[in-house]
């Protein structure tokens, strides 16, 4: 079994480099559940992942928000040894409460991502078989 901070580590791939997390927050299924997504012995086609924005994320945030977003469209890393990263379109301010913050999509419509700003959380989504509208 994988430690929790090397399961964060893979989990945060997705996100691009500028939005930093301090964890990834376990559901019910826990870290195993966790694993599982990301070692799989067969692809999940669809899920999601939460993980806790560190401090200086919020911060950044608060501070200058979309400008901050703006360099914050490409993920760390490709999700699998020889694919490229993902790309996002551009940031959209959300303001439906009792959630605020930001919410992008990547260009193939396969992923969601939203930054709570009020709850401190970034939301990762995907769905491989369906072109996804963003979580609101």
């Amino acid at each position: 079994m994988l430690d929790l901070a090397t399961l964060h580590r893979r989990a945060r791939r997705v996100l691009p480099a500028q939005i930093d997390t301090r964890r990834v927050v376990l559901d019910a299924a826990g870290e195993a559940g966790l694993a599982a997504l990301l070692l799989p012995l067969r692809h999940r086609h669809r899920g999601s992942i939460v993980f806790e924005l560190s401090r200086g994320t919020l911060s950044a945030l608060r501070e200058g928000s979309l400008r901050f977003l703006q360099e914050a469209r490409t993920a760390r890393e490709g999700l699998g040894r020889r694919s490229a990263p993902l790309v996002y379109d551009a940031w959209q301010p959300v303001a439906a409460r009792p959630a605020t913050g930001f919410i992008t999509t990547s260009r193939d419509r396969h992923a969601c991502l939203r930054l709570d700003t009020r709850g401190g959380l970034a939301i990762y989504a995907w769905d491989d078989a369906a072109s996804l509208t963003p979580i609101h």
